[in-house]
């Protein structure tokens, strides 16, 4: 086990978070943002003393517009690579991905309109990936503690961060909007999300850091896990 001595820090952005975890002198960024969101993320970096070189690595935990928005112009001004899941390649590459339909009436509802400003809405400029990850990939190799594991649900190819310490970067497979569900109200796959969180529940996470709204405990998570599996799960093996 390592001393867990490197540092989060949670960045802000337009609807959506970012989270950059770092050491003196690198860091890697878990998603991106929205496109345009780059200025916002160097100068976070700045606050805690990285310059733009000290990124190494940006992990996407899928390829919506408003996770891996600004990724390509991050990598040209920084030197990072890319991290994506082989599955949400192509979406970054094109520099779109479709929404994905909702896992309850009022995100239904939501989609029904969105797809029609969907053309626009979904594009951001594109981005080649470095690095194609698959089931699990272990982040020792870049040098911090921690791992990359396949969640799909949310997309096909979504993915979840776990860190040594028991933080769990959940991308948009979980929700951490005050007073809401955290079960996301987006899913390609809604029996793919169902197995994903039966998965996560027995990872061994402390704090959730979701793309949307604010960390939580595992214990919250674990306290809406029986609900969620009767509302979702009813019949997914």
């Amino acid at each position: 086990m390592s001393d867990h001595a490197y540092s989060i820090k949670r960045i802000g952005l337009r609807n959506v978070s970012v989270f950059l975890v770092h050491y003196p002198g690198k860091a890697l960024l878990v998603d991106a943002g929205n496109e345009g969101s780059e200025i916002r993320i160097l100068e976070a970096m700045l606050e805690v003393g990285l310059e733009p070189g000290m990124l190494k690595w940006i992990l996407l935990t899928h390829a919506h517009f408003d996770h891996a928005g600004a990724a390509g112009k991050l990598k040209e001004l920084t030197g990072c690579r890319i991290v994506i899941h082989a599955f949400e390649a192509a979406g970054v590459q094109k520099g779109f991905t479709p929404l994905p339909p909702g896992t309850r009436w009022k995100a239904r509802l939501l989609v029904g309109a969105g797809r029609i400003l969907a053309g626009r809405l979904g594009k951001y400029s594109p981005a080649e990936p470095d690095l194609l990850v698959h089931d699990t990939f272990d982040l020792r190799e870049f040098g911090f503690p921690g791992r990359i594991i396949h969640t799909p649900g949310h997309t096909r190819g979504s993915v979840v961060v776990l860190m040594e310490g028991g933080e769990l970067f959940g991308g948009d497979t979980l929700f951490g909007l005050e007073n809401k569900q955290h079960f996301p109200p987006f899913a390609e796959d809604l029996p793919a999300l169902v197995n994903s969180w039966k998965a996560i529940r027995n990872l061994p996470v402390t704090t959730i850091y979701p793309a949307h709204g604010r960390p939580f405990s595992f214990q919250k998570f674990q306290a809406e896990y029986p609900l969620a599996m009767e509302r979702y799960g009813s019949g997914i093996l």
